[in-house]
C-alpha cells in the first residue's frame, strides 16, 4: 500500500449553520479568494438564497472539503459554536 504525496485527501461534506445576522456583518463575503478556497481544500461551498430579509435565521451553508479545508472554512466563518466544531471534528476523525 503506497501513501504517496500525489493520493488525493478524502472529500467530507459538512453543512455550517451561521447566524445570518454575523454573516450579513461580513458582507457575505470570505477574507479569501476563490482560489485561496481550492487551495486550502475546499471544493465546493452551497449558500442558499432568501435569508436576508430575516436576520434572526441561521444560514445553512453546505461545504464539501477536506479535513483541513473544513477546519479553514470554520475559521473564515469566525465559528465559535462548540456544538457545530464538535460535530466538524467527529465528521472528519471517521476514517474513509
Amino acid at each position: 500500500m503506497s501513501f504517496s504525496a500525489d493520493e488525493p485527501e478524502h472529500v467530507y461534506e459538512f453543512t455550517f449553520f451561521v447566524d445570518a445576522e454575523t454573516y450579513m456583518s461580513y458582507g457575505g463575503e470570505l477574507d479569501a479568494t476563490e482560489q485561496d478556497l481550492h487551495d486550502l481544500g475546499i471544493e465546493t461551498v452551497d449558500i442558499p438564497r432568501g435569508y436576508a430579509s430575516d436576520l434572526g435565521d441561521r444560514i445553512p451553508i453546505r461545504v464539501r472539503a477536506t479535513a483541513r479545508g473544513l477546519r479553514a472554512y470554520a475559521r473564515l466563518i469566525h465559528l465559535h459554536d462548540p456544538l457545530q466544531i464538535e460535530e466538524m471534528q467527529r465528521i472528519v476523525a471517521k476514517q474513509p
